[in-house]
């Protein structure tokens, strides 16, 4: 047990929580290039040991033979033809141009990056980290006997997924982008949409291993200083091996990593982060994942879609309060069809309760068991039908949620008022899917409540669940502004959308 205790002590020192406790990971040492290229050729090839990936590829400049060279890439990395074009073919083609004046390999390296190379990225590194660094980044290397310096050539190329409408985030009405999983191009897709010069992405590097290129997007002037400087300042303590998915990101930021709502938000889609932006937050981007963090991040948010402000005003505000509705429905139902059940019969019709109680007579077991039994048979199927491929998941989640409803009722395990009940409760949590997890909690903890005590237990975990809402933050941003504390000035763009005239007048 003490040993338990003294863990739980040192996970919690270490924890995302106390972010003053990261260190970061040792300096590398710098190993500077070596004025043999046989020497530098040997090491590179140490470092790749059993990487047969590594190409490196000797040749003579024309006009400078006295100099052995070698370029060196990344096979699969590279665009090819564009290194044979704007590199081999100006150094060691009929029409090489002659370096007059130039007696060392020193010189010789600063001309060829400034005046023979044409890639539009060139420029020189001084050191074999550097190198290795740029090779794994896609770039191609050329290093020249006796010189301290090599050439680095931006002619990164490998295939990635097209643009398309993200499942996840469809709309009737709107732009069908969205993000993919390259970060060049979710930045360029940014960029298309706010044509500003106070647009500013600023790069970090995270992961021992991965070094995988993280970008921190806001809109200078709209966006909160203090804000930017703390996450900057989170992401940068982030001391881990890998970096796969803005998913590790998002639990290292997170001011509550503990908690079940999500004080970060995440979408696929440009128009979505651009919306965000204008509004002061900020966007973290991670290369690999076409997932796009924004900070701060609040609960109304999951009410609001862009299509909200693609459509007019009074719709939109249906819509929105639809959206509430499915909130309440998908948390509270089971638990109150329990409560019901157990110890409120007054609460409906007399006829209505006979014809409840004549259906659940050959149920042998209580309804707190029945309703939990079903709720994680749903939860299963739903599992089952997205993990699954494509068509046959569809059929899954359809055809066995008939199926196995049916016999349930025909077996007598449950009653057609509680399949009912629990359907209603799946399809109102595909309303809001952002809060499916934090959903799933709190609909168990006011059903066992619900069992206990009846609607003063439903009410007493409602209390219990906003009061700790209340508390939470993003950011140093309360988690249920505007609501809480109240704001009317930001009323207007919450549950209700006002007119897009008097909002923008606002911000602007």
């Amino acid at each position: 047990m003490i040993r338990k205790i003294i863990g739980i002590i040192k996970y919690l020192k270490y924890s995302p929580v106390n972010r003053n406790s990261f260190t970061p990971s040792p300096t590398e040492i710098i190993e500077k290039l070596d004025f043999n290229i046989e020497s530098t050729r040997k090491r590179l090839e140490e470092i790749f040991l059993h990487d047969e990936g590594l190409i490196i590829r000797p040749f003579k400049i024309r006009t400078f033979p006295k100099n052995k060279a070698i370029i060196c890439y990344m096979e699969g990395m590279v665009d090819t033809e564009a290194l044979e074009l704007n590199v081999l073919k100006p150094l060691m083609g009929q029409d090489a141009t002659p370096f007059l004046g130039v007696k060392t390999a020193k010189t010789i390296t600063t001309v060829l990056a400034e005046e023979v190379i044409t890639s539009l990225n060139t420029f020189l590194v001084e050191s074999l980290n550097e190198v290795v660094d740029h090779l794994l980044k896609g770039y191609g290397i050329i290093i020249i006997d006796g010189s301290p310096s090599a050439i680095a050539i931006s002619v990164s190329h490998w295939e990635t997924r097209g643009i398309n409408e993200p499942s996840s985030e469809t709309v009737v009405r709107g732009p069908r982008e969205g993000f993919n999983e390259d970060i060049a191009t979710n930045i360029t897709m940014i960029r298309r949409k706010v044509k500003s010069p106070k647009l500013k992405f600023e790069y970090i590097t995270r992961g021992s291993y991965s070094k995988t290129e993280l970008a921190i997007c806001y809109i200078e002037g709209i966006a909160n200083p203090k804000i930017i400087e703390e996450l900057k300042s989170r992401i940068e303590k982030i001391n881990i091996d890998s970096v796969l998915e803005s998913g590790y990101i998002e639990e290292f930021i997170d001011d509550q990593p503990f908690c079940t709502f999500p004080a970060v938000g995440t979408t696929e889609k440009p128009d979505v982060v651009v919306g965000k932006i204008f509004e002061g937050r900020i966007a973290v981007l991670c290369d690999g994942t076409p997932f796009v963090l924004t900070v701060p991040h609040l609960l109304v948010e999951y009410l609001q879609t862009s299509e909200d402000y693609y459509i007019k005003w009074p719709f939109a505000t249906v819509l929105r309060i639809t959206r509430l509705l499915a909130l309440i429905i998908t948390t509270t139902l089971p638990a109150i069809y329990v409560g019901v059940q157990t110890f409120h019969h007054e609460v409906i019709p007399f006829k209505l309760f006979l014809s409840i109680m004549s259906a659940r007579e050959p149920i042998p077991i209580s309804s707190f068991t029945e309703a939990l039994l079903m709720i994680v048979i749903f939860k299963l199927i739903n599992e089952a039908g997205i993990r699954m491929p494509k068509v046959v998941g569809q059929a899954i989640s359809v055809v066995g949620a008939i199926v196995l409803g049916q016999a349930v009722v025909e077996a007598g395990i449950a009653s057609p008022l509680m399949i009912i009940v629990v359907a209603l409760t799946a399809i109102t949590s595909f309303v809001v899917p952002g809060l499916q997890n934090s959903i799933f909690l709190i609909r168990f903890l006011l059903l066992v409540l619900a069992s206990i005590v009846g609607f003063y237990g439903i009410a007493f975990g409602l209390i219990i669940v906003f009061i700790y809402m209340c508390n939470l933050r993003s950011f140093g941003v309360p988690y249920l502004a505007s609501f809480a504390p109240t704001s009317l000035e930001d009323l207007e763009d919450t549950i209700i959308r006002g007119p897009l005239w008097t909002l923008l007048i606002k911000k602007r």
